[in-house]
């Protein structure tokens, strides 16, 4: 049994703790929990709750931490925890920028521990279906990618409910490191690492904020496929269309639904290429694939993560997963901020420095409507 001490009561934290009370984690059990908010909720009136996390760490009484906090606090917080002695699970992201990343698994494998992401859209199995048709080669070798991910919508209190939301100070990023993350590591998990990327992001255009809301970007893939990614968080209802164009097949996820058009009997490269008719096009034999659900998400990193620790199976979820969705997101806020196009791997040390430059001009917000009734779970997602 995987004895687990959570840390943070907010959405995400208090979901955790839910999950793992109501036995839906083989496996697990709640140890305790850490939250300096008071917590008034009666079902949690057995539970131990810590205030101070450096008491709760050296209480011990626990096998593994879940940190479940504001995003510029996952970084400090797991190291705490991995050099305290634990493995430990951080939320997204794992951290602001790469360099800090980097020196979580570094200190994660000195400390002989386990450092895991939650990376919960990887259990769609939407994304999970593209991951395989390419690494099955049912694609053929990819000539475009575009994915526009327009529906991470949110209105101007998500931003005012918390002081750290919406500032470099707290969040180091917006959209790309709040919202869209979750894209960009199915893309790098899917596709790969670009070799090089331009991206332009505008700040605040929607919101009243420091970081970005909107983000074009262009890439350059491994093999010559060119590639977009387009985030928003100012539309409405917004579009969530992939787009995948390979010598194979042409391939549109959209709504839940997965549309395959396969070439019949040639490639599109020998079609292209020896076909006498001028205006002609290969035949395609054209399938629609429908999911219901969204998977085990949260529950199947958690279950993974249980069984890995017990040694029963691969861990899906490592720490350094983590790093690659990161580095991109770091690597299209540079290149906004440089005006230039940026190589991969990135120059982590270079960038840290200008986010440290955007940290020490960044105020965390006043709260205008600090007495407002947050419905999270009406709006969460």
């Amino acid at each position: 049994m995987i004895k687990f001490a959570v840390v943070g009561m907010g959405p995400i934290g208090s979901m955790h703790i839910d999950n793992i009370m109501a036995g839906k984690i083989g496996g697990a059990a709640l140890a305790c929990v850490c939250e300096q908010r008071p917590v008034d909720d009666p079902k949690y009136a057995g539970l131990k709750i810590y205030k101070d996390i450096d008491e709760m760490l050296a209480a011990g009484g626990f096998d593994a931490v879940i940190i479940s906090t504001p995003s510029f606090t996952h970084f400090p917080l797991a190291k705490k925890s991995l050099e305290a002695g634990f493995h430990t699970l951080v939320e997204k992201p794992i951290a602001l920028c790469t360099a800090d990343a980097i020196e979580l698994q570094n200190i994660a494998k000195k400390a002989g521990k386990t450092c895991a992401i939650m990376l919960n859209q990887r259990t769609t199995p939407l994304y999970a279906r593209i991951k395989q048709l390419i690494d099955a080669g049912e694609i053929g070798k990819i000539n475009r990618i575009s994915w526009t991910m327009s529906n991470w919508y949110r209105p101007d209190i998500y931003f005012s409910s918390s002081p750290w939301r919406g500032t470099w100070k707290g969040e180091a990023g917006g959209a790309l490191i709040n919202q869209s993350i979750h894209n960009i590591d199915i893309w790098a998990w899917a596709f790969g690492m670009p070799e090089k990327l331009r991206a332009w992001c505008k700040y605040g255009k929607y919101h009243d904020i420091e970081v970005e809301d909107e983000v074009i970007c262009h890439m350059d893939m491994p093999g010559g496929a060119g590639a977009t990614f387009i985030t928003s968080t100012g539309e409405h209802p917004g579009s969530n269309r992939l787009e995948i164009a390979g010598d194979k097949a042409f391939v549109v996820a959209e709504n839940d639904q997965l549309k395959i058009s396969r070439f019949k009997g040639t490639t599109l490269s020998e079609y292209t290429a020896n076909t006498l008719y001028m205006f002609g096009s290969p035949d395609v034999e054209e399938t629609v694939e429908t999911f219901e659900g969204k998977g085990e998400q949260h529950v199947g990193v958690l279950k993974n993560f249980v069984g890995a620790l017990e040694g029963k199976n691969a861990l899906d979820f490592d720490g350094s997963q983590g790093e690659l969705s990161l580095e991109l997101a770091n690597a299209m806020l540079m290149s906004s901020w440089t005006d230039s196009e940026i190589s991969l791997p990135l120059d982590h040390a270079a960038y840290k420095k200008l986010l440290d430059e955007k940290i020490a001009a960044s105020k965390l917000r006043e709260n205008p409507r600090k007495n407002a009734v947050v419905d999270f779970k009406k709006s969460f997602r």
